[in-house]
């Protein structure tokens, strides 16, 4: 073996050009596969850090209404689950939260926190690494205010200070005791809000709550008892929402309960995208193991006398096979040494690129799990690519290999090196297709009107709500900040509106109303909208067009007649074939009445890939919020006039903190995150593969022309000119890249169909799609073949002829 070894690597080293093409095409391949492995492997193949992790679940409620079977859940709803299920060690909640933290220290910043009920950690099984978590005294009235400190703030902001634990904070104006500090793993996606939670806040539990029904807002995280099945919790959860049916119809009917795993809901949304990734990742692989064959024939070829020579010596086929292998996996290691190189940095790439909603990304790095991955990969590689080439080269048909070694390559061989064209044109194709599938679906995406403007907007969330401010505080609040910025030179208009497009953290109120002159529906069957409050000048900053009616004036105020103006999505649904201005309709269980005087254009909130939902709009001026975002219509930059817009709101609030802030046009990317991260990086790899299967189909044509030297010579020698010998060449590599599109289309056909999930406004199928595809790799093999062809031109024939 250790033979075996040395000459390997005297091999190697006597063909340095060979060696580094060889190396460099399997670095892309085995680093791209290790990179996306990598994520995979600590995303979905690793279990949480908690104790017994699949013993914990998520429940959520399954509203059956509104099609929505992991639906937040209601305050009264958890507080009958935890008391009649039987199937729970421990059950709690936590509600998405933010708080200003302020000091005399430091510039004032937001906090997104959580508030959780008793049972939360017990639930999970954390243990701090400092201090306590929360207690049950901890959650009355009475006691003090306490918190939880994620990892990641305790580093950031407080340099992983020992003596926090103990250190009263400001937040909100309040002091609060840190009282532990959570692991560094600690990162759970169980809310809506894409936003980290780095504070953990005791739930005091309100009297209202416990028949709050209608409204759901809450996640709830269990601890299965040990020996019971998941099938065993849902069914007993089904038990219990069967009976909350019963004792309440009007909220309960057609609500029901769905019990997921903590793990599978953490990577949930993440998990299609990186399987797709890596088997877009293992097709780059293939590849680049049926280039390095290539090389390994072509090479092979000029040792065929060797290989006959140690065969009549008394080699054994065996102890060629088993030196040839020892070379491929010698290579095999190099390359797995410069593809981990590759690895450490595409981990930081996709970091980079990944969207910030997936769960314990930042953990993700190259240990020595991925190390003894990439070890596996390279003996997988070596076999893949080294067995063709061992198995054609230890042939015992000695006369006839020395034969072949003078003339030509062999017949075989040259099937054999056809065959991995084809497989590889058909692999390149079908990774193309599927990116020019994301590339058309993308493109679909950003062609969907938002229903608003977005150019020269910018956009500055707030949560104004300070302690002994009323309603009407508030109200003059917004009126004034709003007249100053639209005193501002570079300035054109402005409003505000609680529920803002694209924004992370939004107020989402859902409520039910009811029309006064038409009979009222019977209960749980009334319409629902969903609330935004604005000052009179949105709809004309924003650029939503109004259909009917009138937007809201000044003189809408808090002593003038309640008026409401709803979305066209809400009239086409309730008022299909009447004009609903005019109409008066009471929200939820206020007894005042509001006359709907205007129809505006739908707005899509969540995103351009989401239908737009039924909206009642109220003038701020007669609700009073304090959770708003101010809307800047700018005649130049935006991006210029946000502190101007900042200084007017710390003009008349000094520690008024900004919860997100920026263009509309950058919200509105940050919104296509995720698909841009996949697609970027399918692209990145169908680039490869592209590069690649055109770098084979050269390298074939190349040494077939070289092979064919003699050939050549003698048909310029009978006559033939320079177009012919290029029409040659070049239609034996179209004919096997040709082959190889009609195997990939086949392939794509079925393939794609993993891709419906991605993708947006096209079919799996679509047309364009594949046939751009197809254009792309036939001019690729098309350059390809040329170059080899071209080369072929310039054979003199009487060298060709000549005799060796």
């Amino acid at each position: 073996m250790i033979q075996d070894l040395r000459y390997a690597l005297r091999q190697l080293i006597r063909r340095p050009l060979f060696t580094v093409v060889a190396v460099i095409t399997l670095a892309l391949g085995i680093g791209a596969t290790t990179t996306i492995f990598s994520v995979v492997d600590h995303l979905i193949l690793r279990d949480l850090s908690f104790p017994d992790p699949d013993r914990v679940v998520t429940v959520w409620q399954d509203n059956r209404r509104e099609n929505l079977p992991l639906d937040d859940v209601a305050p009264a709803n958890f507080l009958d689950w935890k008391e009649r299920n039987r199937v729970f060690e421990a059950i709690g909640a936590a509600e998405p939260y933010s708080v200003d933290l302020t000091g005399p220290d430091f510039q004032p910043e937001v906090i997104f926190a959580a508030n959780v009920t008793e049972g939360f950690f017990e639930a999970l099984g954390v243990a701090p690494v400092r201090g306590r978590l929360l207690q049950s005294q901890d959650f009355r009235e009475e006691s003090g205010k306490v918190a939880v400190m994620g990892h990641g703030l305790w580093q950031r902001r407080f340099g992983g200070d020992p003596d926090i634990v103990g250190r009263a904070l400001t937040l909100d104006g309040d002091p609060y005791v840190i009282v532990g500090i959570l692991p560094q793993d600690f990162d759970l996606g169980l809310m809506y809000s894409v936003q980290r939670r780095e504070l953990w806040l005791p739930r005091v539990l309100q009297g209202w709550e416990e028949g709050s029904r209608s409204s759901s807002w809450w996640s709830v995280v269990a601890r299965v008892k040990p020996g019971t099945s998941l099938a065993q919790a849902q069914a007993d959860m089904d038990r219990v929402a069967a009976n909350l049916a019963t004792e309440y119809p009007v909220t309960n009917d057609e609500v029901g309960v769905t019990v997921v795993p903590l793990h599978e809901h953490l990577v949930g949304n993440a998990r299609p995208t990186l399987l797709i990734l890596l088997g877009a990742v293992a097709i780059v692989l293939l590849i680049a193991c049926a280039n390095v064959a290539h090389l390994q024939l072509a090479r092979g070829t000029e040792r065929v006398d060797e290989f006959a020579v140690r065969a009549a010596l008394g080699g054994e086929r065996s102890r060629l096979i088993r030196q040839l292998l020892t070379e491929s996996l010698v290579l095999a290691l190099l390359g797995t040494v410069a593809g981990l190189a590759v690895a450490y940095w595409g981990v930081d790439v996709v970091k980079v690129l990944s969207p910030g909603d997936i769960p314990r990304m930042d953990a993700v790095s190259v240990d020595v799990r991925i190390l003894v991955f990439a070890v596996g990969i390279a003996v997988f590689t070596a076999v893949i690519f080294g067995l063709a080439p061992a198995l054609q080269f230890s042939s015992p048909r000695l006369l006839e290999a020395l034969k072949e070694g003078r003339i030509g390559a062999g017949k075989s061989r040259a099937r054999v090196r056809g065959g991995l064209i084809m497989a590889e044109t058909a692999l390149a194709l079908t990774l193309l297709i599927g990116a020019g599938l994301l590339i058309r679906s993308f493109m679909a995406i950003l062609a969907v009107d938002p229903g608003f403007r977005t150019e020269n907007v910018i956009a500055a969330q707030v949560f104004y709500y300070e302690d002994g401010h009323t309603a009407q505080d508030r109200i003059e609040f917004f009126r004034e900040t709003v007249e100053r910025i639209e005193t501002l030179p570079a300035v054109r208009t402005a409003g505000a509106v609680s529920a803002a497009p694209v924004l992370a953290a939004n107020i989402d109120i859902r409520q039910s109303f009811v029309v006064t002159a038409e009979p009222t529906p019977r209960a749980g069957e009334e319409p629902q909208g969903y609330i935004s409050v604005t000052t009179p000048r949105y709809f004309e900053t924003m650029g939503i067009p109004l259909l009917r009616g009138r937007v809201f004036t000044d003189f809408d105020r808090s002593d003038a007649p309640g008026v409401a103006v709803i979305n066209e999505t809400l009239r086409r649904r309730y008022w299909p074939s009447e004009d609903p201005v005019g109409k008066s309709i009471r929200i939820g269980t206020a007894q005042q009445s509001r006359e709907i005087v205007g129809v505006v254009g739908d707005v899509r909130h969540t995103g351009l890939d989401e239908d737009p939902r039924p909206e009642i709009f109220v003038p701020h001026a007669q609700a009073g919020s304090g959770s708003m975002t101010y809307f800047v219509r700018t005649s130049g930059d935006p991006a210029a006039v946000l502190q101007d817009v900042q200084q007017v709101v710390w003009d008349l609030a000094p520690l008024q903190t900004f919860y997100q802030t920026g263009t509309v046009n950058g919200l509105i990317s940050r919104t296509l995150t995720g698909r841009r991260f996949s697609l970027l990086l399918l692209n990145i790899f169908a680039a490869i593969a592209l590069l690649m299967a055109a770098v084979g189909i050269y390298g074939v044509m190349s040494f077939s022309v070289t092979q064919r030297t003699h050939e050549v010579g003698i048909r310029m020698a009978l006559g033939a000119d320079r177009d012919d010998v290029v029409r040659m060449v070049v239609g034996e590599g179209m004919k096997l890249a040709a082959a190889g599109v009609a195997l990939g289309l086949v392939v794509a056909a079925f393939g794609t169909q993993v891709l419906s999930s991605l993708l947006f406004g096209i079919p799996p199928r679509d047309s364009v799609a594949f046939v751009l595809a197809v254009l792309v790799l036939v001019i690729g093999a098309l350059i390809a073949s040329y170059v080899p062809a071209r080369r072929a031109t310039r054979v003199d024939p009487m060298e060709a002829l000549r005799y060796e």
